[in-house]
Parts: structure tokens; sequence; C-alpha cells
């Protein structure tokens, strides 16, 4: 037990000493919270999303129309031309110009693609303007009943974040496998093990304890992070959490466990976990629901481990609806996989020096 202990300190202490394991655990879900956060604004709810529209100040109708709008707000231009390189300069999101026969409406595409509502804004106005021009007030009352997915309200950036945290777990846990497997093997650190009393399963339990601790410290840290610089507002199960995390952290070993035992040279290894955390940011749900995806790319996003990781932190941290049974099936799934890749794979790379 000594033993093991002491490898779990020495690879707490020497944990930014191995640059790769240091960036991707730390530094790179850190990076993509800052660039989410600045990206998709502040707070879990939503901020002011109301788009600025340049309007002439001698079109009095228009004007009055477009006051009675949701979600806008006007800004009085004495010419086209200055309406035009307001838009241009970034000043307003568009502009609309009504002659009293047709309405032109001038939009930034930029606003287009981060604003959906400007997409609908031209026919919205034109639509208001008719029903004035024959004094129609209104045709029925619309009553909106949103109905929560998950505990707490959330934007985008809220649905984001529990992806950012499966990241920080896929990286931690696979790339410390690969440092440790294949960097450890090159250096010829395993094989001066191979002459110490110490077992293999004492180094493996001291080494897998030393990357647990710090990735999921890691994970936790982002989370937090979000919610104290960027007011994204969580319903934190606690116990759900950090079984999901604990578990997912153990099944990532597993893979990085599998890939080191197939690809030995440390640059090739770490090369493939890269390619398959990019194949994973796209098609699994990290970022985006899989509903977005083509149906004939969601196959492979349900079969992809990290989809399942992300989608348990959600339910755990109360984003998305969902029955604790996944979480905990998925948990069982990990350690399932840990304990078999460990087991074969792991004392075989060990006893290969």
């Amino acid at each position: 037990m000594r033993v093991i202990w002491k490898l779990f300190l020495a690879t707490i202490k020497t944990f930014y000493r191995d640059r790769m394991t240091f960036f991707f655990t730390l530094i790179f879900p850190f990076m993509f919270v800052i660039i989410f956060g600045f990206v998709f604004g502040i707070g879990s709810v939503g901020g002011d999303n109301k788009l600025l529209v340049g309007v002439l100040s001698s079109d009095k109708r228009l004007l009055e129309v477009i006051k009675n709008i949701d979600n806008l707000e006007i800004k009085e231009f004495d010419s086209i031309e200055n309406i035009r390189w307001a838009i241009i300069n970034g000043g307003i999101d568009a502009g609309a110009i009504y002659d009293g026969d047709k309405i032109r409406f001038i939009l930034n595409l930029t606003t287009m693609q981060r604003n959906p509502f400007s997409r609908m804004l031209g026919e919205t106005i034109a639509d208001r303007l008719t029903k004035s021009n024959v004094r129609i007030d209104k045709i029925m009352d619309l009553n909106l009943n949103a109905i929560d997915p998950g505990r707490v309200v959330t934007t985008q950036l809220g649905y984001m974040i529990p992806g950012v945290v499966a990241i920080s777990i896929f990286n931690g846990a696979l790339f410390s496998m690969v440092s440790i497997f294949c960097d450890y093997k090159k250096r010829g650190i395993l094989k001066r093990f191979n002459v110490t009393p110490i077992r293999g399963y004492q180094f493996i339990v001291g080494m897998i304890l030393g990357k647990f601790v710090v990735t999921i410290f890691s994970a936790t840290a982002v989370l937090l992070f979000s919610q104290l610089v960027f007011k994204v507002q969580f319903s934190i199960n606690w116990t759900l959490y950090l079984i999901t995390a604990s578990t997912s952290i153990l099944g990532m070993m597993a893979l990085g466990i599998l890939i080191s035992s197939i690809f030995t040279e440390p640059s090739v290894a770490g090369n493939v976990g890269s390619l398959l955390m990019t194949v994973m940011i796209f098609f699994s749900g990290v970022y985006f629901p899989l509903e977005f995806l083509p149906k004939y790319l969601r196959g492979i996003g349900e079969l992809l481990p990290l989809g399942y990781i992300a989608r348990s932190i959600r339910i755990s941290t109360g984003v998305e609806s969902g029955t604790i049974a996944f979480v905990l099936n998925t948990s069982l799934g990990m350690i399932g996989a840990f304990f078999i890749f460990v087991l074969i794979f792991g004392s075989r790379l060990f006893k290969a020096e």
C-alpha cells in the first residue's frame, strides 16, 4: 500500500512536467470554456438578444410599427446611405426602408447566422405593416407554454459546458494512459521498474490513481469556472455527477490503454487520440444535439462513448432531462471496459518490458 501511495504522490507532483497531458487535461478545456463563454454570451438563461434596426427618421409609420415588435430596437437615420454604412460597420443589425408601396429590408449576413430571428425579420415587419394598413391590431392571442427539458433553463452556452467537461475527461484520461504506457516505455522507465521490487499491479494502480485525481479535479474546475465567470447556472446532482465523472475517467483510461497496446510509438498514439477526439466532438453530440446531424450520421454518434459521457453529465447537471438508469448503465459500461482492458492489456504492456 505504501508503494502505491508513493507512486500516487509522484504522479501528482510530476503532472505539470508531462506537457501533452498537462495541456489536454487542464489548458485545453479552459481555453474552450473561455472561447465559448465570450462567443455565446454570459449567463445560462440568455442575454439581451435584441436586434438594432435602422429606419429613416422621416418614416413615421414604419417607426411606429417596429416599436410594437418585440426584441427590436430602433435607430433613426437621415439617409439610406447612412443606414447601409451603419450595417457594414456593425453599428446596426439591419435596416428597413418603406416608400409607401413596398418595403426594402437590408440585412448583414453575419447577423443572419448569429441570430435566427433575423431571418424572418423582414417578413415580420412586412406582415405588421400590412395589418396596420387594414387596421388589424391582432388576429389571435398566442399563449406560449415553454417546456423545460432539464432542471434548469439553459442556452447554447449552458448546453456546451457539460460537453467541455466531457472533453476534459476524455483528454485527461486517454492521454495520461498514452503517456504512461507509450512514453514511459520508450524512455525505458517501465524497464527500470521491472528490476525493482515494485509489482506491475502496484505501478498501474498508483499511476492510475494519480491521473484519476488530476482529471476529476480538472473536469470539476471547468464546471465551477464556467459558473463563476460566465454565470452559467446548473442544478448539479453532485452524487450523480461524481459517479458519472469517476466512471467516465476509468472508461477513457481503458480506451487509452487499448490505443497504447496497438500503437506503441508515443507520437502515433497521441495522433490517434487526437483524431478520435476530433471525430467524437463532431459526431457524439458533445456541443450540439445529435438531432442536428443527418440520420445516416446519427448512428455513428450512438456508437461513440463520448456522447454517452456528455449526456450523463448534462443529466447530472440538470441541463437535460434523463433517467438515473441511463447514467448508471453508462457508468457500469465504463467500469466494465476499464477492468477488461486493464486486465488484458495493462499487465501485458508492463510485462512486455
